[in-house]
This record gives structure tokens, C-alpha cells and sequence, in this order.
């Protein structure tokens, strides 16, 4: 009620002013008005393009649209002037690492599943080991796009333990309708898998209801490489690229690459551009909040990953039958999931360098979590004594 009252204010005196610095009477599409009432039309006018302004705000074209924008995901709209502080928002909504899990409450894992990084693989193995997963196909397997509520359910319990939560996180949409069902307070997820790690960060967990951040990454340089082949040859994705089979990698590298520049910090930030002391502080965020899996080191990131999520899986038979299937007997003998062979591209080849130099940001944060690999390990292995 204020606000209106305060712009309009505002924008007279603004008008008086201008009033004050034009003659007496102004000529406006051969009418003639008096200065007192050009002071009036003036002021509606000004009033009108400060109303405007205050409405155009930083929210995403796609929020704008929404009926509600949770507070949680407001605190990170700010102006251009204010710097988005990554860091203070995954206080509000992130379990440190080195905080032992609460033995009386349940904390809901979020995993960012990173294209071309063993997230697929490591989808599957949850699957079988039969948690109750959020991510992109709980809404449409049988039919529970419009459930009012959350559940959680095994539609095939005779040939899989998977378990599906009634919700599809792998977009916007989907990560606003679980939210407004309820998904991270129902606690019925032990994981919830998106590509979308800032926004449904942001908007499904709160001060009360807080989780832990878990990702698998794979030498940014390697997966790069490795996305180049995949999609000359994935009919099935939306990204199908079938003309790169003309193009050497060389030349992909130098154009069509920059499409993915750093595209990790991009991410976790939030936005294409960054400034130095927003990477800084996402690092900050990383090494504090996240706990990191490699694509190298598969088995020992999901054992960590299990004890973060505080699963039971000493002397349980389906666990140990899906490690093994998934990770072989200690012969090491196993079969290799959603592996598709190409050519390797050597340290030093020019390919090599284009892209390194195109992801330097991606390379600092890879070079952090090699770090975070090896300093972890007896953080999270202390879990287990809980």
C-alpha cells in the first residue's frame, strides 16, 4: 500500500522539477496544457517506468511465469551490484562434510549427475541396490505425473528392487512440482539425482531441512572428449549430433566446444558469467560442502557415497551381488556399463591444449578435487563408528 504512495511521490517531484525548467505552457500534439497539469501527466508517467523497473527483476523468465518463488531460491536472486554469495547459500541449505550424520534425523542426498561421468552407471547401481531414488523417470512409470502427494514405490518388485519416488528432478518443472508436493521434508528419498545441482538445491531443501551434496567427476578434458564421440552416435538423446562424424576433433575443439566451457563452475555457480571472487568462493563452497567421487575410482566413491547416506550394507546380500556385478570380484573381472570405446587424446596434443586452455576453470576445480579425494577419506570412513 506504501510503495505505490512512495513512487508517486517520488515521481512529482520529479515532475516539478522538470515542470520548473520548461515554459508555461507546453505545446504536446497541438494541445496546449497548463505547467500544474503537465506536472500530473509527467508524474504518471515516471510513476509508470519506476513500477516497471521494480518488477523486472533478475528471477528466470521461467520463475516469472511460476505462481510462487520459495524463499529459499529468492535469497539468490540478486541485483548485478550484489554478488551471488554461493557460499552462504549452501549454508542455509548444505550439511558440511565434516559433520558426522545425525544418527535421529534423515538427511536426503542430492547427486549432480555430471554427463559422461559415470553418473549413469552409478544410477543403475542404486537401482539394484533398491534405495528409493528421485530422479527423471519416478513421475512417469506408471502413470504418477499427477499424484497429489509423495510415494514411494517398486513397479516391478517380481524381476527389480528398484524404487522410485513419484517425481521427475531432471528439470525445472519437475523440481517445482516436488517441491510443492513435499518431496525433501516426506523423507521417503534416500537420493535425489538431477543434472540441475544450483536450482534444485535451491529449492527443495531449506535451513530445516538440509542435505548432503555428492558428485562423481571425470578429468574435464577426458569427458569433453569422450561427449564428442558419444553423441555422433546417440540417436537416443536430445543433443544428437551426427554431423561431428565430419568434423575432427581438432576442429570441434576450436568451435563447437566453447558451448561447454567450463561448463562445471558454470553449474555449481549458477550462471555463464563469473567473476574470479565467485570462483573463489564456489571452491571455498566445494571444499567445505561437497563430497566428491572420481570417475577413476568408481567403487571406493560409491562406498563413501553409502556411508554418507548411512546404508546398511555389511552381510546384506543385494548389496554385495551389485557391487560385484557392477564392479567385478577382486580378480577385477567385470564388464565394463554404458562404456563407449574412442580414440584417447594425449597430454600435449594440440586438441589437448585447446580445450585445457578453453576450461582453465574447470581445471582448477578438477585439481581441488583430487585433493578433496584423498583429504575425505577419513572424514567419511568415520562415519561409519556413528
Amino acid at each position: 500500500f506504501t510503495i505505490p504512495y512512495a513512487l508517486f511521490a517520488l515521481s512529482f517531484s520529479i515532475a516539478t522539477s522538470i515542470g520548473r525548467v520548461s515554459t508555461t505552457m507546453v505545446t504536446i500534439a497541438s494541445y496546449r496544457i497548463p505547467q500544474k497539469d503537465l506536472s500530473l501527466v509527467v508524474s504518471f508517467i515516471v510513476l509508470c517506468a519506476l513500477y516497471a523497473a521494480s518488477t523486472n527483476s533478475p528471477v528466470s523468465p521461467y520463475l516469472r511465469n511460476s505462481d510462487y518463488i520459495p524463499e529459499v531460491y529468492s535469497r539468490s536472486l540478486l541485483s548485478e551490484s550484489e554478488p551471488h554469495s554461493i557460499h552462504q547459500w549452501a549454508e542455509i541449505d548444505l550439511i558440511p562434510v565434516d559433520q558426522t550424520p545425525s544418527t535421529s534425523q534423515h538427511e536426503t542426498a542430492l547427486f549432480w549427475h555430471i554427463p559422461k561421468s559415470g553418473g549413469t552407471t552409478l544410477k543403475r547401481l542404486y537401482k539394484c541396490f533398491g534405495v528409493s531414488i528421485a530422479e527423471k523417470f519416478g513421475a512417469h512409470v506408471q502413470h504418477h505425473q499427477n499424484d497429489t502427494e509423495i510415494i514411494s514405490f517398486t513397479p516391478w518388485p517380481k524381476y527389480s528392487r528398484t524404487t522410485y519416488i513419484n517425481v521427475d528432478v531432471s528439470n525445472k518443472e519437475g523440481i517445482l512440482h516436488a517441491r510443492d508436493l513435499g518431496l525433501v521434508p516426506s523423507e521417503k528419498a534416500n537420493i535425489i539425482i538431477t543434472p540441475l545441482p544450483e536450482f534444485a538445491l535451491g529449492t527443495l531443501f531449506d535451513e530445516s531441512h538440509k542435505g548432503r551434496f555428492l558428485m562423481l567427476v571425470r578429468h574435464p578434458i577426458e569427458r569433453l572428449v569422450s561427449l564428442f564421440y558419444y553423441l555422433q552416435v546417440a540417436t537416443w538423446e536430445k543433443t544428437y549430433r551426427p554431423s561431428w562424424k565430419n568434423t575432427t576433433l581438432l576442429q570441434w575443439s576450436k568451435s563447437h566446444s566453447k558451448i561447454w566451457k567450463n561448463f562445471l563452475v558454470k553449474k555449481i555457480i549458477g550462471k555463464d558469467d563469473f567473476t574470479e571472487d565467485e570462483f573463489l568462493e564456489m571452491m571455498d563452497t566445494v571444499r567445505k560442502y561437497f563430497v566428491v567421487g572420481l570417475m577413476d575410482e568408481m567403487e571406493e566413491s560409491v562406498k563413501r557415497f553409502n556411508a554418507v547416506m548411512k546404508l546398511n550394507v555389511n552381510n546384506n546380500t543385494a548389496f554385495e551381488e551389485c557391487m560385484v556385478e557392477f564392479f567385478g570380484n577382486t580378480d577385477g573381472s567385470s564388464e565394463k556399463k554404458n562404456s563407449n570405446e574412442h580414440p584417447k587424446v594425449l597430454e600435449g596434443s594440440p586438441e589437448w591444449d585447446v580445450l585445457a586452455e578453453l576450461n582453465s576453470y574447470d581445471m582448477r576445480l578438477y585439481e581441488l578435487i583430487l585433493e578433496l579425494f584423498d583429504t575425505q577419506k577419513d572424514i567419511i570412513y568415520s562415519y561409519r563408528s556413528v
